[in-house]
């Protein structure tokens, strides 16, 4: 432990003689300050929260994550160019401890950089929020809808796998395809007409959802019903007030009446997200899997006024979805930064990895390589169009082949892009502990442990006294 603890301090000591150090960190610190004072989003309290969490949070990671890869890189690369690794090893020391040492040390100084810069940005934020003229309701609104930590229940998926069967028996009795289909595109093809049919609701018509595993911390909580339909076709712009009822199913009136629902009329735009609170103990069935049963009615067209009447289309990512408070918002930030941190640690492990093995020009070429490898398989693999049920489109067999291969690669490259939980905390999602232990398993023991392993392996036979200095 002496010798680990004296390699490490003594990485954090060279680093901050870094010219490169300087520059970036004095960028850390402007960002830090300025981005959360300056911004001001759209003039509400949830707009400036929500901007100033984008822009200022995003800023400094990226940042530190900068500084981590560019010292990982160059530390190790120049001591052994420099000839210090020589007299280091010299000592009773051995290679895979010096590794660690220097991964050590370029990690910790770079999360304590990470943890006083997000509590100074946090603290700011919060500042600027009790200091701005907002009303009270935009001030509960941001309790409730931003600063919290939402834990999101979806609905009972669409099965119809056998209402596909059925629909591709009765085309292929009638002889509507042709004798030389391609069973699997006309099955797709049903498939997505269904999923549509299954989104829309004509005027008098009604839909339930089925929500399973609802589970509150205490008959107390509040859950909130989250959606967005839209009037006629989601891709018209002139979207129009929509009149409908929406209503829960009452476990305590099961049976003492005909229509145990508790019903909400509303008149919404079409195309905006709307939500609405109801008490948990009155709509959670804890006899049935703490379910809750969910009705929308589109209200007939004399409710809708002359030759307005329209279908209310729910698409598959709008529908509704339950939301119950876990935590508040500082947990939630908190675990947000932990995914930043393992976003550190992988960094630091594959600078250290690169830097064993290459001068400092090709060790971070090749580690900024690995890293834009890794963002362009994500966008490989999100490039194909998608249909409702999550399929995708594919024109032809090229496509298809390439997107394979890039779901392929991305098994094996990591993009740092799945560890942003930025989009999540300015929505108020909760980040859920799942997601934290399995970046962790996934990214720390096993990606990273694989680099960090190949790193000391390079370290250990690397002939140092091969090493010319130029």
């Amino acid at each position: 432990m002496k010798a680990f603890s004296a390699i490490m301090i003594q990485t954090v000591r060279s680093a901050t003689r870094s010219r490169v150090f300087h520059v970036l960190f004095t960028l850390i610190i402007l960002a830090v300050f300025l981005l959360p004072m300056t911004v001001s989003g759209d003039g509400t309290a949830q707009g400036l929260v929500q901007i100033s969490l984008t822009y200022s949070l995003n800023v400094v990671v990226a940042l530190i994550s900068t500084t981590t890869l560019w010292l990982a890189c160059s530390l190790l690369s120049r001591e052994i160019e420099a000839y210090n690794m020589h007299m280091v090893l010299s000592k009773p020391c051995p290679r895979w401890l010096v590794w660690l040492g220097k991964w050590a040390g370029v990690f910790v100084m770079h999360l304590f950089i990470l943890i006083v810069s997000a509590l100074i940005i946090y603290a700011l934020i919060i500042w600027r929020v009790n200091r701005g003229n907002f009303s009270e309701q935009e001030r509960q609104r941001l309790e409730m809808e931003t600063l919290v930590g939402r834990r999101r229940f979806h609905p009972e998926p669409i099965r119809l796998a056998q209402s596909v069967e059925a629909e591709y028996q009765r085309r292929i009795s009638s002889g509507v395809v042709d004798q030389q289909h391609d069973p699997q595109a006309v099955k797709n093809e049903i498939m997505r007409s269904l999923i549509a049919q299954e989104g829309e609701v004509k005027p008098g018509e009604q839909k339930t959802w089925l929500f399973k595993n609802v589970k509150t911390k205490s008959d107390d909580d509040i859950l909130y019903l989250r959606y967005r339909m839209y009037s006629g076709d989601s891709s018209d712009t002139n979207q129009l007030l929509i009149p409908c009822l929406w209503g829960f199913l009452l476990p305590d009136q099961i049976g003492q009446t005909s229509e145990p629902f508790a019903m909400i009329n509303q008149k919404v735009a079409g195309g905006s997200f709307q939500e609405f609170p109801v008490p948990a103990a009155r709509v959670v069935d804890k006899e049935r899997q703490n379910q809750v049963l969910v009705r929308f009615i589109n209200l007939p067209a004399e409710f809708w006024g002359e030759g307005q009447a329209a279908s209310a289309i729910f698409q598959a990512k709008d529908r509704p979805v339950i939301l119950c408070k876990v935590t508040g918002f500082f947990n939630n930030y908190m675990r947000s930064l932990v995914l930043a941190a393992f976003q550190i640690a992988f960094l630091a492990a594959l600078g250290c990895t690169v830097g064993a093995a290459f001068s400092t020009p090709v060790a971070a070429f090749t580690a900024i390589s690995y890293l834009v490898i890794g963002l362009s398989v994500q966008a490989a693999v999100s490039a194909p169009l998608q249909n409702e049920d999550g399929s995708y489109q594919y024109k032809g067999l090229t496509e298809k082949a390439v997107h394979r291969f890039a779901q392929f690669v991305s098994v094996v490259v990591v993009s740092v892009d799945d560890l942003d939980a930025t989009s999540d905390l300015i929505k108020g999602n909760l980040v859920e502990y799942r997601r934290l232990g399995a970046a962790f398993f996934n990214l720390i023991l096993i990606r990273s442990g694989l680099i960090s392993a190949l790193g000391i392996w390079i370290l250990t036979r690397r002939e140092l006294g091969t090493v010319i200095k130029r």
